[in-house]
Parts: structure tokens; C-alpha cells; sequence
């Protein structure tokens, strides 16, 4: 009992560890919410957001050249995850198909370095969020993309721009870091194929593919139920190295459930499209800040802001979705549950440690 106490007041416990400065807020904001107010007028208000969703919290703090590196990266990422979703949304079984191998490889790719981990789970997570957009809307793929890309690159070049100014007003006072020893390219990849050697190596990429590929199948038996949801939430919820009952996934499952309502709250009031976007500026802002206290704050503000995104590209999201968009969350948590549970029973050793 004390143990389980322990685990819920972890989940609504509060880090103060990150600093999260006022540029950041207002840079996330607006990077959503101009490309929605844009997209707003064809009424593709959540096509618009999505750009600046990507690219919110991809950027590396440091030298301005740094900075840049970090952007392109993460664009390149998501323009190839946009692509391919739009390519293969409109196959049907061959798209889903298509989709678990590329998210397969994703997985695998992940394990090259740090860097690439928070990359793989970008990639496969917008290619499930947009081909999940392309495969149930009448917009065609290649205005998805465009507004898609058009978005994340205002929000680089707003990032960029007041990244200049900073380092301009500090005057180009950079901090040095001090450079750590890193492993090199080819001893990263070294590592990588000796961990492909071993079935601990191919557990990841595996939980996530049957995972994904269970929500699919479910797809086929109940296709009027929105299950994109529940990949989306299995994609964020999926650690590299399985827990018993991982906090993230408590603190998603209750943000979710408080996000439904603050959802729900907005698609009552049936606002105007100037009001979403500015629900869309206070939301974006928001996100950074709790993104770095509280996960389970941060996804209270997300569901709706993933609502929008999915539910707006031709057509207003219903209510009906709500509760639909709950039980999938619930749903894909309680599967990721058993397949953590199986994996560390035939796999013990692939165990995240204890905190």
C-alpha cells in the first residue's frame, strides 16, 4: 500500500531542476499558434499546429551554430516522418504493413546513441500522427505536408531569429562547454550490431512493432473507433527498457483523463477560430514550462493540443471522440503493462533498474 501511495504522489510531484526561460514560452507559442491562425482560414486550424509541435523542445541550447545543427536535425526527422506517413496513409493494409517495418527500424536505429533514441521516437511518433490524419481526412497528402512543413519551418526560423537576438544582447558571450571524451561514430555502431547479437538488443524495437501491430489488427474488427489514438499513446509511452509499472505511464493515463476534460470543456463551448488559436498560443506556451516540472501537467495541456491536430483538418472533432480517445489511452497503457511484464519474466535482464 505504502508503495503504491509512493508511486501516485511521484506522479504529481514537481521538478524544479530546468530552467525554462520566458523566450522559450513565447517562442512555443507562437510557433503553433501563427501557422494555426494561417491554416485557420481553410479551416485546417490543427494541420497548422502540428509544425510547431514537432519542433517545440528539439532545439539545443548553446552557440547559435549549435543551435542551427539541432533544428535541421530535428526538420530532417520530421520532414521524413510527414512524408512517408503521407506516402503510406492512404494505402490501406499495405500502409499499416509499411508502417511497422519503418517503425521496426526506427527502433532499432535508436539504440545507435542518445541523441538518436529522442530522434526515433519523434520519427515514429508523427509518422503515426500523421498517417493517422492522412488515412481518415479528405485534405490531400500533399497539402498535409506542406502545411505540416510550412509550420515547423516558421517555427525554426522564429526559433533561429530570437536565438540570435540573445546570443546578440548577452554579446555573443557564449558559455564554453567543456567536451566529455564521446565514444566515436564507428565504435556507437560497433556497439549497436554486438547488441543485435543478443535478444536484448531486438526487445524494444519488438515491444514496439507488436504493439503498434495489435492496435492495427483492432483497427480492422472496430474501424469506426478512432485506435490512432491509442498508437500514438503506445509510441510515448514505450521506454527502451521495460518497467513494472512505469511512472510515465500513471502520469499519462491521469493527464490524459484531465486533458479529456479540458477537451471537452473547449468543444462544449464550440469557440470561434480566433479563439482556438488563441486557446492553441496559451496551450503551446504552457508546454515547455510544464514539460520540464511535471509530466503529468504536461499532458493535461498536450491532449487537447493532440486533439486539434487530429480532429481539424477537415473537420471539427466530435464529442463522441472523447470518450474514445480516453479508453484507447487506457487501453495501450494496459497493453504496454503486459508486454512489460512478459518481457522481463522471459527477459530479466532487460529490466530498467529501480529508482
Amino acid at each position: 500500500m505504502e508503495k503504491t501511495l509512493n508511486h501516485v504522489a511521484g506522479a504529481f510531484r514537481w521538478s524544479t531542476e530546468k530552467e525554462v526561460t520566458a523566450i522559450e514560452i513565447a517562442v512555443s507559442a507562437l510557433a503553433m499558434a501563427v501557422p494555426a491562425l494561417l491554416a485557420a482560414r481553410g479551416h485546417h486550424t490543427g494541420l497548422g499546429l502540428i509544425g510547431g509541435m514537432a519542433m517545440s523542445g528539439t532545439v539545443s541550447h548553446g552557440r547559435l551554430r549549435v543551435q542551427a545543427a539541432s533544428a535541421g536535425a530535428a526538420l530532417l526527422v520530421l520532414m521524413l516522418a510527414a512524408g512517408l506517413a503521407c506516402g503510406l496513409g492512404r494505402l490501406g493494409g499495405a500502409g499499416q504493413v509499411g508502417l511497422l517495418l519503418i517503425s521496426g527500424l526506427a527502433g532499432i536505429a535508436g539504440g545507435f546513441d542518445r541523441a538518436m533514441v529522442a530522434a526515433s521516437i519523434r520519427f515514429v511518433f508523427y509518422l503515426v500522427m500523421i498517417g493517422g490524419i492522412v488515412s481518415t481526412t479528405t485534405a490531400y497528402p500533399l497539402f498535409i505536408f506542406a502545411v505540416i512543413i510550412g509550420g515547423a519551418l516558421f517555427a525554426v526560423v522564429l526559433h533561429m531569429l530570437m536565438a540570435g537576438v540573445v546570443e546578440h544582447i548577452r554579446g555573443h558571450a557564449a558559455e564554453e562547454i567543456e567536451e566529455e571524451r564521446k565514444p566515436t561514430a564507428k565504435q556507437k555502431f560497433n556497439r549497436l550490431r554486438r547488441s543485435l547479437m543478443e535478444p536484448v538488443g531486438w526487445q524494444y524495437p519488438a515491444r514496439l512493432v507488436f504493439c503498434l501491430g495489435v492496435v492495427s489488427l483492432i483497427h480492422l474488427f472496430f474501424p469506426g473507433h478512432d485506435i490512432h489514438w491509442a498508437g500514438l499513446a503506445l509510441v510515448l509511452l514505450i521506454e527502451r527498457r521495460p518497467e513494472r509499472l512505469p511512472l510515465r505511464t500513471t502520469q499519462r493515463v491521469i493527464g490524459v483523463l484531465f486533458g479529456v476534460l479540458c477537451a471537452g470543456f473547449l468543444s462544449f463551448l464550440s469557440l470561434p477560430a480566433w479563439a482556438d488559436v488563441l486557446s492553441v498560443a496559451l496551450l503551446g506556451g504552457a508546454r515547455p514550462f510544464l514539460r520540464a516540472r511535471n509530466y503529468l501537467a504536461y499532458s493535461v495541456v498536450m491532449t487537447p493540443l493532440m486533439m486539434m491536430a487530429m480532429g481539424s483538418a477537415d473537420h471539427a472533432l466530435p464529442a463522441s471522440a472523447l470518450l474514445d480517445r480516453l479508453f484507447a489511452t487506457v487501453f495501450a497503457a494496459c497493453l504496454i503493462l503486459l508486454v512489460n511484464q512478459t518481457t522481463i519474466h522471459f527477459l530479466p535482464q532487460t529490466a530498467a533498474p529501480k529508482a
